[in-house]
């Protein structure tokens, strides 16, 4: 059937891929970039205070919330890496649900993940690359997760079922933070003279002066 040669770009630890790992069951689950769309968005939430007898109003800084736009092709070589990625967004989907006791009842906790994605989206502690250790990976949990098959490519066969050979997803990931705790500026009493208290490679890379 010919090579796929697709293996010689994604056979290194983390190149080229995107990966999830979810903390509850220990699974990990790596796909193959193509088509890769990425964008972020960090949120600067602003509370604000009516003033009495005050034309003007005030507002009180109250948070920032940073979340992640992904989307990606999974071209198909064979059958085998069709049924693999139809098992992957299967096993995508199951990772968002809840626990659940033995009467099906829900207990409890929620659905952490983590994900990577070479230097852009890793741990903020880390001035590596994302790899397949979770420690070098981003905390969160996905927003949505939309799974579109692409008809006009084609289908492969397995007896009576049919495995995409193209499927394309996009998700939003929310950002959580991470076991680096609270991290910001520097509580200065001259105005100019804070300096940054946090992971020197947050959210992307080191500053470079």
């Amino acid at each position: 059937m010919g090579t796929d040669y697709s293996e010689n770009l994604f056979n290194d630890d983390a190149l080229q891929k995107i990966m999830f790992y979810h903390e509850w069951s220990g699974k990990q689950i790596e796909f193959k970039v193509f088509d890769l769309s990425y964008s972020e968005s960090i949120t600067n939430d602003w509370e604000e205070v009516a003033l009495p007898r005050r034309i003007n109003r005030s507002y009180t800084w109250s948070g920032v919330m940073r979340s992640i736009s992904l989307g990606w092709s999974m071209p198909a070589y064979d059958l085998k890496e069709a049924q693999k990625n139809m098992s992957n967004c299967t096993m995508m989907v199951r990772m968002m649900y809840p626990m659940i006791d033995e009467n099906k009842q829900i207990t409890g906790g929620n659905p952490i993940w983590h994900l990577g994605l070479i230097n852009w989206i890793h741990h903020s502690d880390s001035d590596q690359a994302a790899s397949k250790d979770r420690a070098t990976m981003l905390a969160g949990f996905p927003s949505n997760f939309n799974y579109n098959i692409v008809p006009t490519d084609g289908f492969l066969y397995d007896g009576t079922k049919a495995y995409p050979k193209n499927i394309k997803v996009t998700m939003g990931y929310t950002v959580l933070l991470d076991d680096t705790g609270a991290f910001g500026w520097s509580d200065a009493a001259t105005a100019g003279t804070s300096t940054w208290k946090g992971p020197k490679s947050f959210p992307w890379t080191k500053e470079i002066s």
